[in-house]
């Protein structure tokens, strides 16, 4: 009698990924509130959108300032591949203020990931905004 194949249990396979799924959701609000603890020391009012306004969440707009003298719109990313700026920025209703990503670029360990470093990515025009504000004393 030939043996039975035995077939990988399904419910394991989908249980792993929900977890996975489920810590990088959590690391992902825990960089986000990182970048809020961060920016609030130039905006107090600084607030994550998902505490403060599901709309602004929806907007594709992470941290929110309820004060409202942040200056951007800033959406953060934690992943292993560049975001897609001009994707994520299209989706982005609001347009009277520039709108900043910032990306921290992780890779995968043995047993979790690990940051490569930091960046923002921000329109150019507002890049040159910023400069002409540090240097035109």
């Amino acid at each position: 009698m030939p043996k039975k194949k035995s077939i990988p249990n399904e419910n394991v396979v989908k249980e792993k990924k929900k977890r996975n799924s489920k810590n990088s959701r959590a690391r992902g609000s825990t960089y986000e509130r990182l970048i809020a603890q961060e920016l609030r020391e130039l905006f107090p009012g600084v607030k994550t959108s998902r505490a403060e306004s599901k709309n602004m969440d929806n907007a594709k707009i992470d941290l929110v300032d309820t004060d409202g003298i942040m200056p951007f719109y800033p959406q953060i990313k934690l992943t292993q591949k560049t975001p897609d700026y001009f994707r994520i920025e299209k989706e982005c209703p609001y347009k009277d203020k520039p709108f900043v990503i910032f990306w921290n670029k992780t890779r995968p360990t043995e047993s979790t990931f690990r940051s490569e470093g930091q960046l923002v990515m921000l329109p150019k025009e507002y890049f040159y905004h910023l400069l002409k504000c540090q240097f035109a004393k």
